[in-house]
């Protein structure tokens, strides 16, 4: 069997798992004694972090959480943020005085009109002017509650991200067939903290997958998820057309303070008996509350129950 198979018998037996797999045993030696190890053939949906409480670390082949963190939008990725921060106020108009080279305020001279509207003459019958001073209507971003540019500017460079993440893991492989479900299978629910710039925070999805043979299983397509804070609309991840298995994660418009439930999805099982599937996102913005299986998978991952047989 392959390496994902041991490692969610790692985890949940707490047990060296030995080299042969778990199917397809053949014979076995009948000199049994007692540093035989029972190898459970099921368990149940679990999810954890990198070290669990028995001391055990599971890592991510794909991943290195050991990684720097990644940087604060800068540049162009810090002017979208910028722009988007003010994007629900309205501009405001001014009128403003037009100035001269030198500074001075410019003038112009303009016919002068009586209280009926007629326009002023003199004595001898020349149109009376006056001067005034020059203005023009100037258009300014708005002062809004949530702060002007310059404001969300100074809040995005301030911010620093920090990566987290956790695994989801299960297998069944007592039934010696595969299973196959599709769309939604886990939903993680997130609280998005109060004091985040608004933006858009991506929910990296990391599937190891494995087969009833213990062959490893690779998606054609693996999209990662897009969590946008009072950053406007945000459409939905488009699969309609993909002809291969791909992992996708949701697209969520909300606010700061929210509650809201992330799904990762799959599209064109070919047919999955393990997975452990990591999904890494910011800590410093997100506050990760639980996660549980969903969908059609629901009903699979409530049917496993624990279970094994001695292996050598």
């Amino acid at each position: 069997m392959k390496n994902i198979t041991k490692k969610i018998i790692a985890v949940f037996a707490v047990l060296a798992v030995a080299a042969m797999g778990l199917t397809g045993c053949g014979d076995k030696n009948k000199n049994k004694d007692e540093s035989s190890v029972s190898a459970p053939k099921r368990y149940p949906f679990e999810v954890g972090s990198a070290t669990e409480g028995n001391g055990l670390t599971i890592s991510d082949p794909n991943q290195d959480l050991n990684a720097a963190d990644p940087v604060a939008p800068t540049g162009d990725d810090a002017q979208d943020v910028t722009s988007s921060a003010d994007e629900n106020t309205q501009p405001a108009t001014e009128v403003e005085e037009v100035t001269e080279a030198d500074g001075q305020p410019a003038t112009q001279y303009v016919p002068v009109t009586e209280a009926n509207g007629e326009t002023a003459t003199d004595a001898n019958g020349a149109e009376v002017t006056e001067a005034v001073v020059v203005t023009q209507i100037a258009t300014k971003p708005s002062q809004s509650g949530n702060g002007n540019a310059q404001t969300a500017t100074q809040a995005v460079n301030d911010y620093t991200p920090k990566q987290d993440g956790r695994y989801a893991m299960w297998l069944d492989i007592s039934k010696d067939k595969n299973f196959f479900f599709e769309n939604e299978m886990i939903t993680a629910t997130f609280k998005v903290k109060e004091d985040i710039p608004n933006g858009d925070y991506k929910v990296k999805i990391s599937p190891d997958l494995s087969d009833i043979a213990g062959v490893a299983v690779s998606p054609e397509k693996v999209i990662d998820g897009v969590i946008r804070v009072n950053n406007g609309e945000i459409e939905a991840v488009d699969v309609s057309g993909e002809t291969g298995m791909v992992f996708y994660g949701d697209s969520i418009a909300c606010k700061q303070g929210d509650t809201i439930d992330f799904n990762i999805n799959i599209k064109n099982n070919s047919g999955l008996a393990a997975f452990c599937i990591w999904f890494y996102f910011d800590s410093n913005a997100l506050e990760f509350v639980e996660a549980y299986p969903t969908g059609e998978f629901d009903e699979i991952a409530r049917s496993t129950e624990i279970g094994g047989e001695k292996v050598e």
